[in-house]
């Protein structure tokens, strides 16, 4: 008795309203894939595709390991988001990097910790120089605030020849 309910529940009537149950089983359908696409993306964002996560979060490191950076791969317009270079060298050395790449047309330098002890401007892009410790080691902080739309390409260089190259992508 259940099966002849339900069969007739899933088959088009014309009384007392018209259904065309072909067509709203499509539409079921549809719902569903769109309820699976919505949670997909849910998780993708709580796992940093649009900004700060997992899927976001990067560190490199040039060859001979003087230069390491760790960034965000993916950034919000108007967001602010970090990018630290980790700089190797002698023990209480001046240190000099320089930043280029397009990603400075992409990205507003909103700060830099600590100050470097020189700055120059390198085509389109900057050198720093900065005051190793004891363990030869110099940390660069910089605050990013996106302002453009898509891929930026960043370069990170020594004057020994150490250079780690990544990429960032400012969503609208």
């Amino acid at each position: 008795m259940t099966d002849k309910w339900e069969q007739d529940d899933h088959r088009s009537r014309q009384y007392p309203v018209r259904e065309d149950m072909v067509f709203q089983h499509k539409v079921w359908r549809f719902e569903r894939v769109g309820w699976y696409v919505l949670v997909l993306l849910v998780i993708l964002t709580l796992l940093g595709l649009f900004s700060r996560g997992p899927l976001s979060s990067r560190q490199m490191h040039s060859a001979d390991g003087s230069i390491g950076v760790e960034y965000e791969r993916f950034h919000r317009n108007g967001s602010t988001n970090p990018l630290i270079v980790r700089l190797k060298g002698a023990p209480n050395a001046v240190l000099e990097v320089e930043l280029g790449g397009d990603w400075l047309e992409g990205f507003d330098v909103q700060s830099v910790q600590p100050q470097p002890m020189r700055s120059s401007a390198a085509g389109p892009g900057m050198k720093l120089w900065l005051q190793a410790d004891g363990q030869g080691e110099a940390n660069l902080h910089l605050s990013l605030l996106g302002e453009g739309l898509g891929t930026y390409h960043g370069r990170i260089a020594t004057p020994n020849g150490a250079v780690v190259t990544f990429s960032q992508f400012i969503f609208p």
